[in-house]
């Protein structure tokens, strides 16, 4: 009797340790998964990153030209506006 509830233990735990063994292995397997994912989204967030950089380098640049073009417009319209000033100042000469 005590040979049989030794041996219905026995089963039990192999039984245990035969779960044990299967979860572990896959939490193992999903360890490995997300360690995959994160080197990807480390892999994209440099990327999106070099790009940021790139289009700030960008936007930088547009930035100033679009300053330049602003004063250029700004002064050409003065001079419009002072041409206009000494035109009718020598019309008033007149």
């Amino acid at each position: 009797m005590e040979g049989t509830a030794a041996i219905e233990k026995l089963s039990l735990l192999e039984e245990r340790i035969a779960q044990t063994t299967q979860r572990f292995s896959h939490l193992k397997d999903q360890y490995q998964a997300l360690q995959d994912q994160k080197q990807t989204l480390e892999l994209e967030i440099e990327r999106l990153r070099s790009t940021n950089r790139d289009l700030n380098d960008k936007l930088g640049r547009l930035n100033t030209n679009h300053d330049k073009l602003i004063g250029s417009f700004q002064k050409e319209e003065v001079r419009k506006r002072l041409d206009r000033v000494l035109e009718k100042l020598g019309e008033l000469q007149l």
